[in-house]
């Protein structure tokens, strides 16, 4: 008898909660605020693609790290102990956003000698191409405590007419940048893309395409 008396009385308080819009079932309001990479350095001299001699160049961004593979931003802080915020998230997965900065940049970079594409947009059919650039990153996190983005990959160029390797480079960079939110840090993740879509165009044209495409200030 008791243990009905208990029901009813939480039914009824339920109910009351129901009739006054107070309802402890009524769902949270989403406070979630999504970023993505978007911006654009304008600063770069590109110079004029007109009657330019290209190559096509298909690239593909492997993996990101376990870790940063999830919707919400995370950072690392002391003792090499990660943050996961509770509200910033991504609005597209870091692998996609990363894949499309990159290839914005180096097509900036590069737009005199080489047109860069996606692989997500060849469906992963090279036949076409000049050339195979892979970006393998296995560390791309923001230090909050040192203020700096980390930035660990490998990367190659594959001559797809001879079907041989040409280039592997190892890339490490630390890119210092102070930020109070997670604009900010977004921010620094997408300048951190910058400088090594700059180094790798740096390498591929004095290396294999015998010019430099970026222009001395």
């Amino acid at each position: 008898m008791r243990y009905t008396r208990i029901l009813l009385f939480f039914f009824s308080c339920c109910i009351a909660s129901l009739g006054s819009g107070c309802s402890i079932f009524a769902p949270r309001k989403d406070v979630s605020k999504f970023y993505t990479f978007c911006g654009h350095d304008s600063s770069e001299k590109i110079s004029d693609p007109l009657d330019a001699k290209l190559v096509i160049i298909n690239l593909t961004v492997g993996e990101i790290p376990s870790y940063a593979d999830c919707p919400y931003i995370v950072t690392i802080s002391d003792h090499d102990r990660l943050t996961l915020s509770e509200i910033a998230r991504w609005a597209e997965p870091l692998q996609d956003a990363c894949a499309r900065v990159l290839t914005n940049k180096l097509s900036e970079f590069m737009c005199n000698h080489a047109i860069v594409i996606p692989s997500a947009y060849t469906k992963g059919n090279a036949f076409l191409c000049d050339f195979l650039l892979s970006i393998g990153i296995s560390d791309f996190i923001y230090d909050e405590s040192e203020k700096k983005v980390i930035v660990d990959c490998t990367w190659s160029l594959f001559d797809y007419i001879s079907q041989s390797q040409i280039l592997v480079r190892k890339y490490a960079k630390l890119t210092p940048y102070d930020g109070s939110n997670y604009e900010d840090i977004v921010a620094a993740m997408e300048l951190a893309l910058h400088e090594l879509a700059r180094d790798i165009a740096t390498i591929i044209g004095q290396t294999c395409l015998g010019t430099a495409f970026l222009e001395e200030e």
